[in-house]
C-alpha cells in the first residue's frame, strides 16, 4: 500500500474521504456534490487501484493511477480547493475501501450508488453491488452517502440508512455545532449544545421515522390506486372488447338482414313471373283445348285406320307363316340334299366368292385390322357383308372350326352383329355390313341420352351372350368392336372369337368377370369420351375430389350430373381390382342401366315434343315424323306402313283430300329421307 497528501488530516473528524473510480467524469460530479455539502470540511480522495499483476506493481500501471489522481487535484485546485490522496492496492474495490476505512479509521465518506448501466431517474435504493458491499460491511462508525450524478441516493448513518433530507438536516446540525466551536466556546457549552444536538437529532430520527410510516402508507394506498387502475383497465377492455364482438354482430346482422331482403325481393319477382306465366299457360291451355278437340277427331279416325291396319296384318302374317312353312320345307330338302357334303347349317362361300368380294383383299377395302383379325367391306350375292380374316394361328381342325361357327351363327340379338356364313377353307367370318361404322369414330356425334341407350343395349347383348347355351364370353369388349346400325342402334360384333382363335397371342383364359371389367371401362369412356389408359384414375379423383362435371364428354350436350354419377359409380364397381368386388352382370348392372334407359326415352320423348318438328317431316296419317316416306299420287308423302295399309284396307281415295287416286303405285321420297336424317342427327 503506498499514500500521498497535499495537506494533514490527521482531524479524521473534519475530513470527508470521497472514493474515486477510474471514470473521471462519473467522478467528478460526485466530487462536485462533496463540495456543495461540505463546505468547511476537508476533502481526501480515497483510490483503490486494481493491478494488472498479482506480485508486482508495474510501472506503466503506477503512472496510470498517478495520473488519474493528479486530475482530479487539478480540478480540485482550480476550485480553490486543497485535497489529500491516499489510495491503496486490492484485488477488490470494496474490499479495498472497507481496508482503508479501518486503517484511516474514516467517519465520513461519499461514494457512487450504481453503474451508468443500471441508473434510472426514479432510482430510490443503491444498485451497485460495491455499494451494497460497502454498506453492508463497513464499520458502524462510519457514516457514508451514496450519490450518483449529483443526486442523494442513500445515506447511512450508525449502520443504518435515512432518507437524504434528515440526513441533511442533521449533518447542518452538527455542522453548526462543529463550526461555533471552533470559535472558543468552553466545554460545558460544548457538552449542552453536543447534548442539545444528540436530541435534536433524535427529533429528526423520530420525525424521519414518521415521514417513512407517511411515506409507506402513500405507496400502499399509491399501490391500491394503481391496482384499482389495472382492474378499471381491464374491465375497459373487457368492455370494449365486447362492444367489438356487438359490433361484429351487429354487422353480421345487418348482411343476414340485407340478403334476406334481397331473397324476398326474388322472391317476389319470381312470384311475380310465375302469376305472369299462369296467365300465358291458361291461354295456351284454352288453345290446347282446341287442338286436343281436333286432334280427338283425328286419333278416332287413326283408331279406324289402325283397326283396317290390323286386319290386314292378321291376313299378312298367315300368308308370312305359309311362306315360312313353304321356305322350311324347301331348306329341309336342300339339306337333305347336301347331306353327303356337310353338316353346317351356315352360308359357306368358296374361296373365289371371299377373293371376288374383296377383290382379292384390296386394301382400300379394309375397314379393321387388329391381332384378332383383319376385316374388309365386301359384296356377296349383292349384299354387303363385312368380311373377318381370322389369323392363322390355332390347332382347331376343319370340323372343329365349322362347329363352333354352327354355334355362333345360331346367336340371334337385336344388339348382336348377325354372322351371316364362314369360309373355313380361308379362316373367315361373314357379318351384316352396317353402315354408321363403330362407336369409337361416332362417339362425339352422339347425344348423351343416345350414349346411355347404347350402353343399356351392350348391357343386355352381354348377358344374353353369358346367359347362352354354350356360354358366350366376347374377351375383347371395346368402343372400336360396338358397331352402328342405320338408325344408329347399337350391334356388337367379334363376339365369341376366342373360340374360333383360343388363346391368341398367349392370352390369358377370358371370364365373365373380364366382360364385366372391360364394360366397366367402356361405361366410364362413353361418358367422359376419355381414352381407356386413364379413364378409370380420372373418374375416381373426379368424384372424389368433387369436380366430376368437369371430366364428362361436352360433345353429348348437357348432361343431367346425377344420373352421370350413378353411371361413373356404377363403372368404377365394375372396375374393382378384385372380381369378388365386381357386381352382378344381370340382377345389378342390367337391372338399373334399363331403368335408367326407360328414364332417358321418357325424357327424350318429352324433349322431341317440345321440339319443333317441320310439318313437312310428319305424316299425315300417323302424326309421327317418317322414317321411309314415299310420295302417293296424290302429291302428298305418307309413311310408307301407313299409306300402304290405306291403300291395302280397299280405299281408292286420297286420305288428305278424299278424291280419287289416278293409281296407287308409290314413290319413295328420297331428298326427304336424307333430310329428316340430318335433322335427326343435329337436334
Amino acid at each position: 500500500m503506498g499514500s500521498e497528501q497535499g495537506i494533514e488530516f490527521e482531524d479524521v473528524n473534519n475530513t470527508v474521504f470521497v472514493a474515486v473510480g477510474n471514470n473521471i467524469n462519473e467522478s467528478k460530479s460526485m466530487i462536485l456534490w462533496t463540495l456543495n455539502h461540505f463546505e468547511n470540511m476537508g476533502i481526501c480522495l480515497l483510490h483503490i487501484h486494481q493491478p494488472n499483476h498479482l506480485i508486482t506493481l508495474l510501472d506503466d500501471d503506477r503512472i496510470s493511477m498517478h495520473k488519474s489522481l493528479n486530475e482530479y487535484s487539478l480540478t480540485l485546485s482550480q476550485l480553490g480547493v486543497e485535497a489529500g490522496k491516499v489510495w491503496i492496492e486490492a484485488n477488490d474495490v470494496e474490499t479495498g475501501i472497507i481496508q482503508t476505512i479501518e486503517l484511516h479509521r474514516v467517519q465520513r465518506l461519499v461514494m457512487g450508488a450504481a453503474s451508468e448501466k443500471l441508473y434510472s431517474k426514479d432510482m430510490s435504493e443503491i444498485k451497485s453491488s460495491k455499494a451494497i458491499y460497502v454498506c453492508q460491511h463497513a464499520p458502524i462508525s462510519c457514516q457514508i452517502w451514496f450519490v450518483y450524478k449529483s443526486h442523494l441516493i442513500y445515506t447511512r448513518q450508525n449502520g443504518s440508512t435515512l432518507p437524504h433530507e434528515s440526513q441533511k438536516e442533521l449533518s447542518h446540525s452538527l455542522s453548526a455545532m462543529f463550526l461555533e466551536g471552533s470559535k472558543g466556546l468552553s466545554y460545558s457549552e460544548l457538552q449542552e449544545r453536543l447534548a442539545f444536538a444528540t436530541k435534536d437529532a433524535e427529533k429528526s430520527k423520530q420525525k424521519a421515522f414518521e415521514e417513512s410510516i407517511k411515506r409507506w402508507r402513500a405507496e400502499e394506498d399509491a399501490n391500491e390506486a394503481l391496482n384499482k387502475a389495472e382492474a378499471s383497465e381491464k374491465s375497459l377492455s373487457e368492455e370494449i372488447k365486447r362492444i367489438k364482438e356487438i359490433e361484429v354482430t351487429i354487422t353480421t346482422k345487418t348482411e343476414e338482414m340485407k340478403t334476406m331482403k334481397s331473397q324476398r325481393d326474388r322472391v317476389i319477382n319470381e312470384l311475380q313471373m310465375v302469376k305472369d306465366r299462369n296467365l300465358i299457360l291458361s291461354d295456351d291451355i284454352s288453345e290446347n283445348q282446341c287442338t286436343k278437340e281436333e286432334l280427338e277427331k283425328r286419333i278416332v279416325q287413326a283408331v279406324n285406320l289402325l283397326i283396317t291396319f290390323r286386319e290386314s296384318r292378321d291376313n299378312l302374317q298367315d300368308k308370312v307363316d305359309n311362306a315360312r312353312r313353304q321356305i322350311n320345307r324347301l331348306a329341309k330338302n336342300v339339306y337333305d340334299e347336301s347331306a353327303n357334303l356337310s353338316h353346317a347349317e351356315f352360308y359357306k362361300p368358296s374361296f373365289m366368292e371371299i377373293m371376288e368380294a374383296t377383290q382379292d383383299f384390296n386394301q382400300c377395302l379394309k375397314i379393321g385390322d387388329g391381332k384378332r383379325g383383319s376385316v374388309y367391306k365386301g359384296i356377296l350375292r349383292h349384299f354387303k357383308v363385312a368380311i373377318k380374316m381370322l389369323p392363322s394361328v390355332g390347332s382347331q381342325s376343319d370340323a372343329e372350326f365349322e362347329h363352333e361357327v354352327e354355334i355362333l351363327s345360331r346367336i340371334r340379338h337385336p344388339n348382336l352383329v348377325t354372322l351371316i356364313g364362314a369360309c373355313p377353307e380361308t379362316r373367315c367370318l361373314i357379318y351384316e355390313y352396317l353402315e354408321n361404322g363403330n362407336l369409337e369414330d361416332q362417339l362425339s356425334s352422339l347425344q348423351w341420352h343416345s350414349r346411355i341407350i347404347i350402353c343399356s343395349e351392350i348391357c343386355s347383348a352381354l348377358t344374353f351372350l353369358h346367359r347362352s347355351k354354350p356360354q358366350i364370353i366376347h374377351g375383347n369388349l371395346k368402343l372400336s368392336n360396338i358397331l352402328l346400325d342405320s338408325n344408329r342402334t347399337s350391334k356388337l360384333s367379334n363376339f365369341g372369337i376366342n373360340r374360333l382363335v383360343p388363346n391368341i397371342n398367349n392370352e390369358p383364359e377370358d371370364s365373365l368377370s373380364s366382360d364385366v371389367y372391360s364394360f366397366g371401362v367402356v361405361l366410364l369412356r362413353i361418358l367422359t369420351g376419355r381414352p381407356g389408359s386413364s379413364v378409370v384414375d380420372d373418374t375416381k379423383h373426379a368424384l372424389e375430389q368433387g369436380y366430376f362435371g368437369n371430366i364428362l364428354d361436352l360433345t353429348a350436350g348437357e348432361w343431367p350430373v346425377e344420373h352421370a354419377k350413378v353411371l361413373a359409380y356404377l363403372g368404377l364397381r365394375c372396375c374393382e381390382e378384385s372380381p369378388m368386388n365386381r357386381p352382378d352382370f344381370v340382377d345389378d348392372v342390367l337391372t338399373k342401366l334399363e331403368t335408367m334407359k326407360n328414364l332417358v326415352k321418357v325424357s327424350s320423348a318429352e324433349s322431341e315434343n317440345r321440339r319443333k318438328v317441320p310439318p313437312y317431316f310428319v305424316c299425315p296419317i300417323f302424326q309421327e315424323v317418317m322414317k321411309d316416306p314415299y310420295i302417293a299420287a296424290d302429291g302428298y308423302t305418307y309413311e310408307e306402313d301407313a299409306i300402304k295399309g290405306w291403300l291395302n284396307s280397299g280405299h281408292k281415295t286420297s286420305p288428305m283430300t278424299n278424291l280419287e287416286l289416278d293409281h296407287c303405285d308409290l314413290l319413295p321420297n328420297h331428298a326427304l329421307f336424307d333430310a329428316i336424317q340430318k335433322w335427326q342427327q343435329h337436334s
